[in-house]
């Protein structure tokens, strides 16, 4: 159980740091205002498209999705070894479906329809133009290229570090045995 609560928890930690992130605001005010853009202010669904377009929001989940899967087998136990080879070829076959499976086409579309409204709330007009002109420039579209890369190197370096800190926190706060006693697990 132990094992299984590290890993979910340091998944359940990094799994937002994987997402598609937008360049730096130029000054933490404009931000502010964009979070609170008045209707008039919002960008349509067709910008916001055409922003996401840009972005290659599709490329970069399957890129993050990619990359999640090669942390969990990363992140598998080291007694994983008592595992024999079908096992694990099993096991690894299991994972590769399940994240290919996540990938469809209608999830796609519902994911980014989750995303426009978040987009609608806290960009405005021109801040969305801008975005897309920062996605079409050279230095956007290298940002795209090395994005998948950036998140492969910073999990390698994040994973093991994060796994360590949850491992110390778990056992300064007990946690193996209060789960136990939530779970009424012996």
């Amino acid at each position: 159980m132990r094992t299984a609560s590290i890993y979910l928890f340091a998944l359940l930690l990094i799994s937002p740091a994987l997402g598609q992130q937008a360049p730096a605001d130029k000054d933490a005010s404009q931000s502010k205002a964009a979070a609170s853009a008045s209707p008039t202010d919002a960008p349509s669904k067709e910008q916001l498209m055409k922003l996401f377009e840009a972005m290659e929001i599709q490329k970069q989940m399957i890129s993050m999705m990619n990359a999640m899967s090669s942390t969990v087998e990363k992140m598998m136990p080291p007694n994983i070894g008592a595992m024999s080879d079908k096992q694990k070829a099993d096991l690894a076959k299991l994972q590769t479906d399940m994240f290919a499976k996540m990938m469809t086409p209608a999830f796609m579309d519902a994911y980014i329809a989750e995303l426009i409204p978040i987009y609608a709330k806290h960009f405005t007009k021109g801040e969305v133009d801008d975005l897309i002109s920062f996605y079409g420039s050279p230095v956007g579209q290298k940002f795209l290229r090395e994005q998948p890369q950036l998140t492969q190197e910073s999990l390698a370096r994040v994973v093991p570090l994060m796994q360590k800190r949850v491992q110390v926190v778990m056992d300064e706060i007990n946690y193996e045995q209060r789960m136990k006693e939530i779970f009424g697990d012996d």
